[in-house]
């Protein structure tokens, strides 16, 4: 997948994320960003901010700062607050001057970045030296029966593979060690990463619409004739109406991870 593949897919997705899954992730945003001490920050970006429902938290935490909210994709950043200064930017070439941040959130994003040392080393650019990182990644997902229908009955209708397969950058950003040891080749320090829990109930109704826009599911569906996408999202109310309500439960692990830019040089 290519910086250009992601900047369409979230376009095209920007409403629907804009809705109940934008919160769900935002308990963690903010949970990340309450471990930085922001008191005394001058300029502050959440990167990869999408519909920017961490920015007025971010204000809370850091009273005397401009806030600003980044990201790559244009539908996201119009859904952003308009009070905030917003930036369009790719995290591998961001368009901030060096040094020039005191603290940066970035969270359920670096596992999108098709070269993970280059985010990260653009990320240290722009912060000032002692200036704050933190971020939220995916890290282990708990067995998910009604994802698992989901796929089955995706399956049986011929839905291609899914044409934006996983980026290469979750293998490192869902592995504490890993992301450790990328963080400090980039030249962070202080890093400390925690293993956190993850745990969304949606209603039948609101995992099938989620799932049928967001995702990897969504994407292949996407892909089918609308005959038989038709025939295929009948299938799968009808099999996704069997299920208990637990079913519904996504639930898994998030790393939490925070470290401060060394020295330039």
């Amino acid at each position: 997948m290519t910086t250009a593949d992601i900047r369409a897919n979230y376009s095209q997705v920007a409403t629907a994320y804009d809705g109940k899954w934008a919160d769900v992730l935002a308990v963690h945003a903010r949970a990340v960003a309450d471990r930085l001490d922001l008191r005394d920050a001058r300029r502050v970006a959440e990167l990869g901010c999408g519909p920017g429902r961490l920015l007025d938290h971010l204000a809370g935490l850091a009273p005397q700062a401009q806030v600003i909210g980044s990201d790559l994709t244009e539908e996201m950043l119009r859904r952003a607050p308009a009070r905030y200064d917003r930036v369009l930017g790719d995290l591998q070439a961001l368009p901030f001057a060096s040094a020039t941040l005191d603290a940066a959130v970035m969270p359920f994003v670096l596992f999108h970045v098709p070269d993970l040392p280059l985010a990260l080393a653009e990320i240290r650019r722009i912060l000032t030296p002692g200036g704050s990182f933190a971020a939220v990644t995916w890290s282990g997902h708990d067995p998910h029966s009604a994802y698992d229908v989901w796929v089955r009955v995706i399956d049986e209708h011929g839905a291609p593979d899914d044409p934006s397969p996983q980026m290469p950058s979750n293998d490192v950003t869902s592995d504490p060690a890993k992301l450790r040891t990328a963080l400090e080749a980039a030249g962070f320090g202080q890093v400390e990463i925690t293993v956190e829990r993850f745990r969304h109930a949606p209603t039948a109704a609101e995992f099938l619409a989620h799932s049928q826009v967001v995702g990897a599911m969504a994407r292949r569906i996407n892909l089918l004739p609308a005959d038989r996408r038709t025939a295929c999202l009948a299938a799968a109310e009808r099999a996704l109406a069997e299920l208990d309500p637990e079913a519904f439960v996504e639930s898994g692990t998030v790393l939490y991870a925070t470290a401060r830019a060394g020295d330039a040089g």
